[in-house]
């Protein structure tokens, strides 16, 4: 497999991931950081302490880790991936003319 086409395979490997994700903002933004908060949440419990799982401080760890890469999600990685979708797309329509 040549470069063009390695490159043209992950292109458009980013266009199907993105293609649905890009309609609802505040939907992927919420989703991407469950999935990152509650994993951290319950590591750093658990290092904490096994016994804290239902106290405030995790309630605190939690509600923390999650508002942080919410931030991160909505404004900047939603902005990344938006803007190298866009350049994907102009790329692909102007090599189709």
């Amino acid at each position: 497999m040549n470069s063009k086409d390695y490159y043209k395979k992950k292109n458009d490997g980013l266009l199907k991931y993105w293609e649905p994700k890009r309609e609802n903002r505040l939907k992927y933004a919420v989703l991407q950081t469950l999935y990152f908060a509650v994993p951290f949440s319950f590591i750093f419990q658990a290092l904490e302490s096994f016994s804290g799982f239902l106290s405030l401080q995790f309630l605190f760890k939690f509600v923390s880790i999650f508002c942080i890469y919410f931030l991160l999600t909505y404004y900047i990685t939603y902005n990344i991936y938006e803007k190298k979708y866009q350049k994907l797309m102009k790329e692909s329509q102007n090599f189709d003319h």
